[in-house]
């Protein structure tokens, strides 16, 4: 038996006897309590979070967790507001020890979510984990067979599934009134280049997968099932000084093909001019297309006018608060996530389609090909 299996077991066999009967939360919370909360991963999006978790009443950060001690003193920072201040830890299990948590949030690199995940679900603390779920198909199968089997909540940072412009057009498609969808179309297009963790494909998976999977887990939502296959041309125009050994791309071309023959075609570049950049998803139907991130409907010519369904979308955060203050009301009353296991499966898993089908890892080479879901070889 490996060291690590020998630390994990210990790790557990020290939890409460709650958390031992399969993820049952640690303490059943009234209206009135606050729910205590504990941050695993404190980078700027652990900071985001952490900012907005300062204005839902619910929450009482005690404590955060991170290997750099300077990014936990910028959260407390943020939050300051509470008393006592929140204790740093630089061990994310010691913290789930000696706390007595209700909720964490993950907001880690993506290559380490599961490891952090999979330990706080499995101790009966509800998690909130930053997508996607992580960067392989072994990975993501872990965490399914953990968030299945738990009666707490596990939570991914989908916020889309939390924003009405998505909401109402979504609902407007699956109640039948354009007809079938016939077509996918989107894209994601910006100024700056792709830096940070998110060059290494060790750590991010691909740029593709860190940050795309929120369309495809936008579409998947529309088609309510997974694609069959996916072809994909993905590029590195504008390499850093010091590259690491599998270096992420910064422009790909992706397609998928859902059952019913619809086809979601899709691009993602970095580096573009300011006119050239930007959010959209499309939808066609056979009466006409859905604008998701502006809440319009269009009817094809003679069936009707166009249609504003809601409000915009404020623009790619939108929905970062609302997710958080759901994270919150669902502890409170026991309901299930918007963003669920079940649909954040198939978005993080059509994210590794994509860097599968342009990526050759072995060889380190772009090289585009064609991977079907069955390809992935996921046991769940």
């Amino acid at each position: 038996m490996s060291e690590q299996s020998v630390s994990r077991r210990r790790f557990i066999q020290g939890a409460s006897a709650a958390a031992l009967a399969l993820g049952t939360p640690r303490r059943i919370l009234g209206a009135n309590d606050k729910i205590s909360l504990g941050f695993i991963g404190t980078g700027g999006r652990g900071r985001r979070l952490a900012t907005v978790v300062t204005h839902v009443p619910d929450f009482q950060v005690v404590s955060v967790c991170d290997l750099v001690e300077d990014r936990m003193d910028q959260t407390l920072e943020i939050c300051e507001q509470y008393k006592p201040t929140p204790k740093k830890y630089l061990d994310f299990r010691e913290m789930l020890e000696k706390e007595k948590l209700d909720a964490c949030i993950v907001a880690t690199e993506e290559a380490n979510h599961a490891k952090c995940a999979i330990p706080v679900m499995e101790v009966g603390v509800h998690c909130f984990c930053e997508k996607p779920i992580d960067i392989t198909v072994e990975k993501i199968d872990q965490v399914t067979r953990i968030a299945r089997s738990i009666k707490t909540i596990y939570q991914i940072g989908f916020q889309r599934h939390y924003v009405p412009a998505f909401q109402q057009c979504i609902q407007h498609i699956h109640d039948g009134k354009l007809g079938k969808v016939t077509f996918l179309q989107g894209m994601w297009q910006w100024e700056g280049g792709v830096g940070g963790r998110y060059l290494d494909m060790d750590l991010s998976g691909c740029w593709f997968l860190a940050q795309a999977c929120h369309h495809a887990d936008t579409m998947a939502w529309v088609m309510q099932q997974p694609p069959l296959q996916c072809e994909a041309m993905g590029a590195l125009t504008e390499p850093p000084a010091n590259p690491p050994e599998h270096c992420a791309e910064d422009h790909s071309a992706v397609t998928f093909r859902f059952p019913g023959d619809v086809i979601f075609s899709y691009t993602h570049l970095m580096n573009c001019c300011k006119k050239f950049t930007g959010e959209k998803l499309w939808v066609y139907c056979e009466k006409g297309g859905v604008d998701l991130p502006e809440a319009m409907v269009y009817p094809r010519s003679g069936m009707g006018e166009p249609q504003q369904l809601t409000e915009r979308a404020a623009d790619w955060d939108a929905g970062t608060s609302t997710e958080i203050e759901g994270f919150a009301r669902h502890i409170k009353n026991g309901e299930k996530p918007l963003a669920d296991l079940e649909t954040a499966r198939i978005g993080t898993l059509m994210g590794i389609m994509g860097g599968m089908a342009m990526y050759d890892r072995p060889n380190r080479k772009w090289d585009s090909r064609i991977v079907k879901w069955e390809d992935l070889g996921s046991t769940t």
